[in-house]
């Protein structure tokens, strides 16, 4: 088993303000707010699927001992992955990353369309499937196409908890930043409530924006 996880600086694409908390205390303090909202005590007990993993979720639960069942991250950036599934992955049973070539305007412009996938990249399913800092920079029509394919991936009495840019004056959807694509990507409250039902999903809870705990308004989510 890994006992120390020191990742390259380059392989971290949090915002500054996150960087300047500090990785693993942010970290820290998602991941407990993942757990306790998804009636977790920790994810001890729980397989958990991270959407847009990145790096620091995994440098956390491994610098910080936190308990696991298993993790599974997916990730569009492909040098995240290969880091991860070299320097973690051999040495944990507990870890697995998946490579995941879709297009985002702002992160992966060259990559396939969500909405022409049949399945996401992994196998099983899990209780707890999260995404932080996911839905703040995708289109309505990818966020659609992967609530659906998350929907396939849940076990019958899992949660998906995720993150996004809410706005109560907004009707529909609005990139915010004029010559930077998808770097904010805001929804009216009611059109994404609309989105998530399409999907199959119901909705357990709604959050308000928490800067405590580094986090854009959230939902809680059950398969419906």
């Amino acid at each position: 088993m890994i006992e120390r996880l020191e990742v390259p600086q380059d392989l971290h694409r949090n915002s500054a303000v996150v960087q300047a908390a500090g990785y693993e205390r942010t970290g820290q303090t998602l991941i407990d707010l993942v757990a306790h909202s998804t009636g977790h005590k920790n994810f001890g007990d729980i397989d958990v699927l991270d959407v847009g993993c990145g790096v620091r979720f995994t440098q956390t639960i491994v610098n910080s001992d936190i308990p696991l069942k298993s993790y599974t991250g997916v990730e569009i950036h492909r040098p995240i992955v290969d880091f991860l599934q070299k320097e973690v992955e051999p040495h944990d049973s507990r870890f697995k990353y998946a490579h995941w070539n879709v297009h985002n305007a702002m992160y992966n412009p060259q990559g396939l369309c969500i909405g022409d996938q049949q399945a996401m990249p992994v196998d099983g399913h899990y209780d707890v499937i999260c995404l932080i800092s996911v839905f703040t920079h995708l289109t309505p029509t990818d966020s659609l196409a992967l609530l659906k394919l998350m929907r396939n991936c849940i076990r019958e009495d899992g949660k998906l908890f995720f993150s996004a840019y809410i706005d109560d004056e907004l009707t529909f959807f609005e990139d915010r930043v004029k010559g930077h694509p998808l770097r904010h990507a805001y929804y009216g409250r009611d059109y994404m409530v609309s989105l998530i039902k399409q999907a199959g999903w119901k909705i357990e809870s709604f959050n308000d924006k928490d800067d405590d705990s580094y986090i854009q308004h959230y939902f809680v989510c059950t398969p419906a």
